[in-house]
């Protein structure tokens, strides 16, 4: 900033008003003083008073004029920045939207965009603070702000996804993390795009697997059956809806979920293979196909489905 400190003698020998014009540029350079020292409040208004004094002298205030709104809407991001590294979201969002005001209305377009970037992360930073602390209502606002602001930002959907899941909204968990994972897809991010995918696989599973403990079969086959939205190839879940289909009794559907999950296990051990056709088995005997329930409780006889598969075998079928 040595030009204005030089340009203060230069002025002071040329123009009557001479004693504005110091007095503007005494206060820019008490402002680039406070800059040197981090005092970022106190550089803004050392600004704002160079530049109204400035903006009395004309043409002769211009330059001046032209220095102080490129620092104050800077400034403003500046502390904006700080208050958001330090988690004070709420004050580094009023710093950041008077970066925007000053920024626009000075001309700085640079600082309205960058502030305008940042503001949706911090509403998202904040709306994460509110979900660790169980305000799971307010946290929701939060996320809906960044994506107010920022529709295209995939991380305020995962977010809502979570705390609809808390609130025990599967549906509306369900549709966030699926416009969470297609707006991370567009940002080019395939990492945050299978971290949605195996978080949401996992928290249906979970709610899959609290429906099946209480034999609610139909809440358990939507789990199970929306859990393949976001990974289909996972074996596990056709056991599961095996499980369920034949607790409905719906042999057809149970043999198909348990033939799915076999195929998916190709190359798996005969133990691992074991449980899809112990439920194969189960649907086989609920359709009175003795022969192929026989079949498949063979192949059943493997780790922790011996004795189970056995009893069908020898007590209950009587196979040959």
């Amino acid at each position: 900033m040595r030009n204005i400190v030089l340009l203060a003698f230069l002025f002071f020998g040329i123009y009557a008003n001479a004693q504005d014009i110091n007095a503007a540029i005494e206060e820019f350079n008490q402002g680039n003083q406070a800059l040197q020292s981090e005092d970022f409040p106190l550089a803004i208004q050392k600004y704002k008073t160079a530049l109204e004094i400035a903006t009395t002298l004309g043409e002769e205030g211009q330059e001046l004029m032209a220095a102080a709104k490129k620092q104050i809407p800077t400034l403003y991001y500046q502390i904006g920045i700080q208050d958001y590294k330090e988690k004070n979201n709420e004050k580094a969002i009023i710093e950041l939207q008077n970066a925007i005001k000053y920024g626009e209305e000075y001309g700085e377009q640079d600082m309205v965009d960058k502030s305008k970037d940042l503001i949706p992360k911090i509403h998202f930073a904040r709306g994460n603070d509110l979900f660790k602390d169980g305000k799971f209502d307010e946290a929701l606002g939060a996320y809906s702000e960044a994506i107010e602001l920022d529709p295209l930002y995939s991380k305020p959907y995962w977010g809502q996804a979570l705390t609809y899941q808390k609130q025990g909204k599967s549906d509306e968990m369900v549709a966030a993390f699926k416009t969470s994972r297609e707006r991370s897809i567009a940002e080019n991010d395939e990492a945050f795009a299978e971290r949605i995918n195996s978080t949401a696989k996992r928290l249906l599973q979970s709610e899959g697997a609290g429906y099946l403990k209480s034999q609610k079969w139909n809440d358990a086959i939507k789990c199970f059956t929306t859990s393949n939205d976001f990974k289909a190839d996972d074996p596990d879940t056709y056991y599961y809806l095996a499980l369920s289909y034949n607790g409905l009794k719906n042999w057809n559907m149970a043999i198909e979920a348990a033939q799915t999950g076999v195929d998916l296990s190709e190359g798996e051990s005969k133990d691992n293979k074991a449980k899809f056709y112990f439920e194969m088995g189960n649907a086989f005997k609920g359709a009175n196909n003795n022969e192929k329930a026989c079949e498949a409780y063979n192949n059943a006889k493997y780790g922790q489905f011996v004795e189970n598969a056995n009893y069908e075998i020898t007590q209950v079928l009587k196979c040959n």
